[in-house]
């Protein structure tokens, strides 16, 4: 795994930053609220890993390493063109949705920040690959973190779970750690909203924005809807939906 980033540079330190460049791996956890469990049986769990792959196909995003434990979990995630912030907005705002209706209750599920720090290296990474792995097993649930069976330790190559782990810690002080706010439901235009305003800034009419036609002009206005569709958190499936794309086009189009 080659991680791809600025080379021993500090992209940016506090709460309010949120440091974004496709390619960015970020080691990111939550817990629930009050300590209470966030994966009641293995429905639960199902239905978290479905939505973490979705959400990272739609993404554009690639899923590292994951461990669900009983009130928290861990990610390695490496970011494609949509921020972090904008991925785990939709995607713990969505299961807690959902785990709320099926246990018909309200009320947050997770605490009010999940913890998300850069993976400035390969050193770190690798040790962070190791450490998720190995929460199963520093529980006492399992004997080898490759038996676990809600990780991705099964899928890594022999031996890469194991190892010592008592020089490595999981979020260095100093270096790029983001104590982000929880992820509340914001509102956000709809695509044809988005796509009438787009349209009449740029001078041409709706369905000339969502024909096959290459004229420059058109192109420039795919283009801004896409990026400003993107930062309001539509997925690129959806956009690509409703401009009559495929997912490609739209990913050039945030590009």
């Amino acid at each position: 795994m080659q991680l791809f980033c600025p080379s021993n540079r500090m992209i940016g330190v506090g709460r309010r930053t949120r440091t974004h460049f496709p390619g960015a791996i970020y080691h990111v956890m939550a817990r629930g609220v009050d300590g209470r469990a966030i994966f009641l049986d293995d429905r639960d769990r199902t239905k978290f890993l479905d939505d973490l792959r979705k959400i990272s196909d739609d993404s554009s995003g690639e899923i590292i390493a994951y461990c669900l434990m009983g009130n928290h979990f861990h990610i390695a995630f490496r970011v494609g063109h949509i921020p972090l912030a904008v991925i785990m907005q939709r995607f713990l705002t969505g299961y807690a949705s959902s785990f709320n209706r099926r246990y018909n209750r309200t009320g947050h599920l997770f605490e009010a920040r999940y913890k998300a720090i850069l993976c400035m290296d390969d050193v770190y990474l690798f040790g962070l690959v190791r450490y998720i792995h190995m929460n199963p097993a520093r529980a006492g649930l399992v004997q080898r973190p490759q038996d676990w069976p809600w990780s991705s330790s099964s899928s890594q190559p022999s031996g890469n779970s194991e190892g010592d782990l008592s020089e490595f810690d999981p979020w260095p002080k100093g270096e790029i750690l983001f104590g982000l706010t929880r992820s509340e439901p914001t509102e956000r235009q709809d695509m044809t909203e988005l796509g009438a305003g787009t349209a009449a800034h740029m001078g041409i009419t709706l369905e000339e924005l969502r024909s096959e036609s290459r004229r420059r002009r058109n192109v420039a206005a795919k283009r801004a809807l896409a990026r400003e569709a993107v930062g309001q958190g539509h997925s690129l499936t959806a956009i690509a939906l409703w401009l009559h794309v495929d997912r490609s086009s739209v990913s050039r189009y945030v590009r």
